[in-house]
């Protein structure tokens, strides 16, 4: 999705929901798949111009989350509700969620 539709989750187009993909916003790729082994996710940020500061200091607040959740240890069969804290804190501590 792009603009206001790149914070749908899994966002599919629809007539009435549809953008177009502009340099003036950020395009984020959402992809992946599901087979007899594993499922796959693979998501992008794409920026056409030069980001904005903030953009910058979100997209590092999430790869912080992404790090943090990746490092923790804990106990096989823990619930992911029980990990979201650890991919969010970098976002919390600026207010953003």
């Amino acid at each position: 999705g792009s603009g206001p539709n790149g914070a749908d989750i899994h966002y599919r187009p629809t007539a009435e929901r549809s953008s177009k993909v502009s340099p003036e916003s950020l395009f984020l790729l959402d992809s992946g798949g599901q087979y007899f082994d594993g499922t796959t996710d693979v998501t992008r940020t794409i920026v056409f111009r030069e980001a904005s500061q903030r953009e910058r200091e979100a997209y590092t607040r999430v790869l912080q989350g992404h790090i943090a959740l990746n490092s923790a240890v804990f106990p096989r069969g823990t619930a992911g509700v029980r990990l979201d804290a650890f991919a969010r804190a970098p976002l919390w501590s600026i207010g953003l969620d």
